[in-house]
């Protein structure tokens, strides 16, 4: 009989430990409510899930009155959200993140292009707007993950497009990344800080390595080749649907070049010469 007992243990809490959640990635559904319910919580061909799905107002799919938050899989445990993805130094980040998708049926079409390589992308998206509604329940949402993970930093919180750039747009140039940030989520610039790059970069144009680097340093996956070739563009895209979403087309510009730069001051200063030896 007493093989059949429980194995007890003494509990020495130790202080050497941390969360195993490093990363939170947004996403956008481009589905209505209720086949994003379907296709992230039960068997299908190409089965995947999210943490957590916040509904739409308005969407005659939502069986609510209320906007309520759906939680689809434990914070603890893994979801299938990200795919194939790279972040800084993580790849497959769906093992250290914790995936949220936003209710929303934007709609791409040609997003992994097959023009040579120095041509301009061809990707046709249409963007809904984020109801002010959705977006605060997000925001309650967010913050309360943030407190239960205080290791994600504010640059690892990402769009879906930030960490497969060649394969996902979204959540979109609509969806409200300064708002987040003033509401204590996520990474943004400071404008004084791009005037001043701007200055500089009309002065001395970066070469487009120094460009590809630092979307590189920043946590980008992207390959040094010094050509504004097909992938660069593709990340180039990403970039600026989070942070310079008036033009996503993909080249480099002065602007969007300003802001990355200060992007990495504020938030990438203190890496150190291996993480920028990447680029070399």
């Amino acid at each position: 009989m007493s093989s059949c007992q429980q194995l007890s243990f003494i509990d020495v809490p130790s202080m050497n430990h941390n969360s195993r959640i490093n990363y939170l990635v947004l996403h956008a559904t481009s589905e209505s409510f209720e086949e994003s319910l379907r296709l992230l919580s039960t068997p299908n061909s190409n089965p995947v899930s999210a943490h957590y799905l916040v509904p739409a107002p308005n969407d005659p799919s939502y069986p609510e009155n209320n906007l309520r938050v759906y939680r689809l899989v434990d914070e603890n445990r893994r979801a299938w959200h990200a795919g194939m993805s790279n972040w800084g130094n993580e790849s497959s980040l769906n093992d250290r993140s914790i995936g949220i998708e936003v209710v929303n049926d934007f709609e791409c079409r040609n997003l992994e292009s097959t023009a040579g390589d120095d041509q301009g992308i061809q990707v046709e998206c249409r963007f809904p707007a984020y109801p002010e509604s959705q977006i605060n329940l997000l925001v309650r949402l967010i913050t309360e993950i943030l407190n239960r993970h205080q290791d994600i930093d504010p640059i690892d919180v990402v769009a879906h497009a930030d960490i497969a750039p060649s394969r996902k747009s979204d959540p979109g140039p609509e969806f409200p990344w300064k708002q987040l940030y003033e509401n204590g989520i996520g990474a943004w610039y400071e404008s004084d800080a791009v005037n001043k790059h701007l200055d500089t970069i009309r002065r001395q144009q970066p070469s487009v390595s120094e460009v590809q680097c630092a979307l590189l340093v920043y946590g980008y996956p992207i390959e040094i080749t010094g050509r504004h070739d097909s992938q660069s563009q593709f990340v180039m895209r990403a970039f600026q649907l989070h942070f310079r979403p008036g033009n996503y087309d993909g080249s480099i510009d002065d602007e969007s070049i300003a802001i990355l730069f200060s992007l990495n001051d504020k938030y990438r200063a203190d890496e150190n010469d291996e993480q920028r030896s990447r680029c070399q």
